[in-house]
């Protein structure tokens, strides 16, 4: 491996550099050392150290200068790291070639306060997750998450700092394969990040990974058009009705979709989603936040089905703010996502609207982002189980408005200040302010 990098050219060259002295005699050392570097390094994942302290003995016997001796450590670490990213370094087991880690950790700080409770609630939170994917084959992946939370809610990856110190929880965040038979076409099984587009979290709380299987597809039609379609078929509960007998509850969603590239700058991204449910209507499900009609039985049961259609699209721009010469604002979009229960008469509708502008990502340091967003989520436009849980703790028939900055402290290290203003449409008006604080750090 390492005589890739240290050629016999290049050690000739390095053995002419110097004059005088016996040049077949350094030119066995640097070979020699040359072959010692590569045992080290299929050996000894320490293998960098080593490069180095055999370097610096050739410096000082005077073989290579030190420039000369850096410019060869410099090639053959960049080398090995080349090699390990592209599953070729020969020392590492297979399974470990195939394999990818990556994860983040974020500490928060959160404040909240009704506006008819006299008490401030004031919360510190972690949150630590972990994420495997292994290349099974050329067409097959296997994902894990693995992720923090004080209890199974599917909304919260959260872990309050509390009880003494008693130690937290791990939870199976995700866990899927995924299939592609074809470069345009994915099949995902299991319970899968997900895969369902949306320029916001008023259907979808993001932490929520459902469960079934997914079919999506990607085409580009030509060089500025591409098409996408997102299909899939979601297991809600096990025989969820109350006395156990029944259907399953099921959702099923197909969702076409484009991407459009207006000329080098504006791109637009649009989506119609067709949502579809199974034996929802007079059944209690799991994590419901209470918000939607009920029947009114002795035992309260959803009063509808929860068919419904949606839109979602976001219209970004590169320098906006060009045609002025103002380049501090790098990126700018707007976005929005709407809904529409098509069982329900009254209070059936939803909608989310914002805009963001600076890095359209924020990744390193003195990158930076704010956003606004607001939201109305009428009592049955959504099934309670699915809106985000920081606006109003998830429930339905709720308004809110939420402002954004972020900030990049360090290459994958930002800090996020995350205020909502919420409150309900039409129950009781009861105002919730909610400030957080996150310090996040991504691997």
């Amino acid at each position: 491996m390492i005589t890739r990098v240290m050629s016999e050219t290049k050690m000739k060259n390095y053995v002419l550099i110097k004059k005088g002295g016996n040049k077949m005699k350094k030119f066995l050392t640097v070979f020699a050392v040359a072959v010692t570097i590569a045992l080290c390094i299929g050996i000894n994942s320490s293998y960098a150290g080593e490069i180095d302290i055999l370097l610096q003995k050739l410096v000082e016997k005077g073989v290579l200068t030190a420039g000369e001796a850096q410019q060869i450590g410099t090639e053959t670490k960049e080398q090995v790291k080349a090699e390990i990213a592209e599953g070729k370094f020969s020392s590492l087991p297979a399974w470990v070639q195939n394999t990818k880690l990556k994860g983040d950790f974020r500490m928060r700080y959160q404040q909240d306060k009704k506006r008819n409770t006299a008490t401030q609630n004031e919360k510190s939170r972690f949150r630590i997750r972990l994420g495997i994917e292994s290349k099974v084959n050329d067409q097959t992946k296997v994902y894990l998450g693995l992720a923090s939370g004080s209890s199974s809610d599917p909304r919260s990856t959260n872990q309050t700092l509390q009880d003494s110190f008693a130690k937290k929880s791990l939870w199976i965040d995700y866990a899927y394969a995924s299939y592609t038979p074809l470069a345009w076409a994915t099949v995902s099984l299991g319970r899968m990040k997900n895969p369902i587009y949306q320029t916001g979290d008023m259907f979808w709380d993001t932490d929520i990974n459902p469960e079934g299987v997914a079919v999506q597809f990607n085409h580009a039609l030509n060089d500025k058009t591409d098409f996408f379609m997102n299909n899939a078929f979601f297991i809600l509960d096990d025989s969820a009705s109350p006395n156990g007998v029944g259907a399953d509850p099921t959702m099923f969603v197909i969702q076409p979709g484009v991407k459009f590239a207006i000329d080098d700058k504006t791109n637009l991204k649009l989506a119609g989603a067709y949502y579809g449910f199974n034996s929802v209507k007079n059944q209690v499900l799991d994590n419901t936040s209470g918000t939607n009609t009920l029947s009114g039985q002795a035992t309260a049961l959803l009063n509808y089905d929860f068919d419904s259609w949606t839109v979602s699209s976001e219209l970004g721009i590169k320098d906006p703010l060009a045609f002025v010469n103002i380049g501090f604002i790098p990126y700018f979009s707007v976005f929005g996502d709407y809904v529409e229960n098509i069982d329900p008469s009254t209070e059936n509708k939803g909608y989310l609207a914002g805009f963001k502008f600076g890095k359209e990502k924020v990744a390193g340091w003195k990158d930076w982002q704010a956003k606004y967003v607001y939201r109305s989520i009428g009592k049955d436009a959504v099934l309670d189980i699915f809106p985000d849980s920081d606006a109003y703790g998830g429930f339905t028939d709720v308004k809110a408005h939420e402002y954004v900055l972020s900030y990049g402290l360090a290459k994958n290290v930002t800090l996020d200040l995350d205020y909502y203003q919420s409150d309900r449409l039409k129950a009781a008006k009861n105002k919730e302010k909610l400030f957080q604080a996150d310090l996040n750090f991504k691997f």
